[in-house]
């Protein structure tokens, strides 16, 4: 049986909807923390997963066409696009201080 065929009293999906707004809301204050550490680290932000949140922006960037083109469905759009930005915040920073830690280390390297 398809899951769309699957009875859901109009409450309980009201309710689905109202939660999945508000976790996906409380995630924009997740990234904060993420985006503060990567910024302030100092050994080019070896300990982030670039893959792994390259992958998340990927992703995003998919739900919003989805929700665009798809469902036609500005909140679900503007959701993923918040979580696109915070994940590509994460991405773009963790990038930037590995090469800037990589110019550090082939300098100091370079100096005799």
């Amino acid at each position: 049986m398809p899951l769309s065929h699957i009875p859901i009293d109009s409450a309980w999906l009201g309710a689905i909807a109202w939660l999945y707004l508000l976790t996906n809301a409380t995630r924009v204050v997740t990234y904060l923390p993420q985006i503060f550490v990567v910024w302030r680290c100092t050994d080019g932000a070896r300990s982030v997963s670039v893959l792994t949140w390259g992958s998340w922006v990927v992703s995003q960037a998919t739900a919003m066409l989805y929700g665009i083109l798809v469902l036609g469905d500005l909140p679900f759009v503007a959701i993923s696009l918040i979580n696109f930005l915070g994940c590509g915040c994460v991405t773009v920073i963790a990038l930037r201080r590995r090469a800037q830690w990589k110019r550090t280390r082939d300098l100091a390297g370079a100096v005799p």
